[in-house]
This record gives C-alpha cells, structure tokens and sequence, in this order.
C-alpha cells in the first residue's frame, strides 16, 4: 500500500490536492495534505508521521514538501530515516502527478526516483526559450 502526504506552508498543499484531483480524479484517494498556519510547528505532525509509518510498516509513504530547507522539509526530514517513507521537495504538479500515477504495486527504488525527479524538472520551463525555438505558425 501507498500513502502520498502532500506538505506545505499553508494551502499550497491543499491547492495542489484539488488541481491533481480535476486531472486524474479517482486516483486519488491515497493522497493526504499537511497546511502548516502560523503558530503551529512542523516538529508536531513529523512526530505524529513517524508514529503512524512505524505503526505501518508496510505501508509505502511518499512525503513531498514545498520547498527544500523550509521548516516542513526540516521538520520531516528525521522522518526520512524510516525505510518507508521517502521525502521529496519541490513540490510541483508533474512531480505529483508522476508519484500518484506509478505502479502502486511496487515499491519506489532509486530509479524510480531519478525518473521522478527528472519529470519534476524537465516540468520547470522558462516560456521565453521555447518561444525562440517555436514558428509563429505554432502558437
């Protein structure tokens, strides 16, 4: 089994649930959000996540952040120590949409990951270069 928790400073997670959910609708169900607000702490949820993937040990968690170093993804990254739960950051829709969408049967391996990642990146475009290469005919 799989869990995606999507993490972030405020709604951002929230926000990325509903978007992943009007492209692949069903297929989400395994997804949970963490919105940390003002005045609540991270520390507080990596505990309570620790506590249930060691209650779970079988359960696969796929944990993506918002952004690498921010209090989230420091929070969880004593998390990251568990064999099943791995931790992503740079939270985007491809990346999301490429964890969500993989065989649920099989465990994420390193490959895996590198492709995750790839398609994390490849996603991230500065519109200016690929209009140089673009005919006008194109648009």
């Amino acid at each position: 089994m799989r869990k995606v928790i999507l993490a972030s400073h405020g709604e951002l997670s929230k926000g990325m649930l509903n978007s992943v959910q009007m492209i692949i609708g069903e297929h989400t169900q395994q997804i949970e959000t963490f919105s940390l607000y003002p005045g609540e702490s991270a520390q507080d949820y990596a505990k309570q996540l620790i506590e249930e993937a060691g209650d779970h040990p079988d359960t696969e968690y796929i944990v993506i952040t918002d952004i690498v170093g921010g209090s989230i993804h420091t929070a969880l990254l004593q998390s990251a120590k568990l064999e099943n739960i791995k931790l992503f950051s740079g939270m985007n829709m491809s990346l999301v949409l490429e964890i969500v969408l993989s065989n649920k049967e099989c465990e994420i391996d390193n490959d895996r990951i590198q492709n995750i990642l790839d398609s994390g990146k490849e996603a991230i475009v500065y519109i200016e270069s690929i209009c140089d290469e673009l005919e006008p005919e194109e648009f």
